[in-house]
């Protein structure tokens, strides 16, 4: 019986080794911890601590600021840009401890931050922001340039997309993981201005966050568009209302959200496209990442993944345990496909 069972320990473990997927299976359970607040990290904590290095750099509208966490072993690795949110994020701390634990893992890991973010501007400059970021980020001696990827939350997962479309990054980026965004500005727009969602052909009443309406009316005013329109949408309206003013917008305040809209370049896509979302997001509509799911061409999503336990991109909402499981099973085998990207 003993040797039965060190057969089996031995088969185990030379079976991690041998096979990729199941060496990341489990990685990909030390990461999970990570993901959580109030969770220990386990084993991933009694690592070496990675390596860190905060640097700040230049782009069209600002700067970037970032930390590069380093693997605490040698050799070259996959490498992730953790891209944050619009403004001021309650949370960043999680974000870093996240960062962290990729480092433990073997992935190089930069949490990068732009000013122009900070301050809720959602326009094409952050593009470069993405682009100065990754330039960095291939800079460095650890790295293997063909395992790097976007991990994107809330607006700028949209945004990631944007970026891995663009002519000089496309052969750049293995993927984009992009978390609680939007599919489209103008759909957005009409579903912040008629505080609504579209489902299944039926109109159901949504209510968003108002660092959404902050965002939102940001982006209308960076795009042109006039005031009585953009008060009129930012204090709600009716859907049908919501719609004649989108429809309404000249072909300048168009193109300028259609740059920065992700449904713009789904054909133009190289990289491989990963989509996360809760069902009750109360920032963007889980809709929208729906409708990139049916937009795209066939294989540019790999794997798209509902949930009932986050609060827009943090899973700290109260659930019952029989919801909460099977998110987990869900959380697990969504972060298992993503490293199997870069690890």
């Amino acid at each position: 019986m003993r040797r039965a069972l060190v057969l089996g320990a031995a088969g185990f473990v030379a079976l991690l080794g041998v096979w990729h997927p199941a060496r990341v299976a489990v990685q990909a359970l030390l990461l999970l911890p990570a993901l959580f607040p109030l969770a220990p990290l386990g084993p991933l904590g009694l690592m070496a601590m990675p390596a860190r290095e905060a640097r700040t750099d230049a782009y069209t509208a600002g700067t970037v600021d970032s930390v590069v966490f380093h693997p605490p072993f040698g050799g070259r690795h996959g490498a992730i840009v953790l891209l944050l949110g619009a403004g001021d994020l309650p949370r960043s701390d999680l974000a870093e401890r996240f960062a962290e634990a990729l480092a433990r893992l073997g992935i190089v890991t930069m949490l990068a931050e732009s000013s122009g973010m900070l301050a809720e501007r959602l326009t094409f400059h952050e593009v470069d922001a993405i682009r100065v970021s990754l330039d960095a980020l291939r800079a460095e001696p650890d790295l293997d340039p063909e395992h790097v990827g976007l991990v994107g939350l809330s607006a700028s997962g949209g945004l990631a997309i944007v970026a891995a479309a663009q002519p000089d990054l496309r052969d750049q980026v293995r993927f984009v993981n992009s978390f609680g965004s939007y599919d489209d500005a103008d759909s957005l727009v009409l579903d912040v201005g008629s505080r609504s969602l579209e489902l299944n052909g039926q109109v159901l009443p949504w209510q968003p966050e108002s660092r959404t309406l902050e965002v939102v009316g940001n982006s209308l005013d960076d795009a042109g568009v006039g005031a009585s329109e953009r008060a009129e949408l930012l204090g709600g309206t009716t859907r049908q209302r919501a719609a004649e003013i989108v429809d309404g917008f000249d072909d300048e305040v168009r193109g300028r959200l259609e740059r920065v809209s992700p449904s713009a370049y789904l054909t133009q896509l190289h990289a491989h496209l990963y989509l996360m979302h809760d069902r009750d997001d109360s920032f963007i509509p889980f809709t929208e990442s729906r409708d990139l799911v049916q937009q795209s061409p066939s294989g540019v999503v790999v794997r798209y993944t509902e949930f009932s336990i986050f609060a827009h991109v943090i899973p700290d909402r109260p659930v019952p345990w029989q919801t909460f499981l099977p998110d987990l099973w869900r959380l697990f085998w969504h972060v298992h496909a993503v490293l199997l990207e870069v690890l």
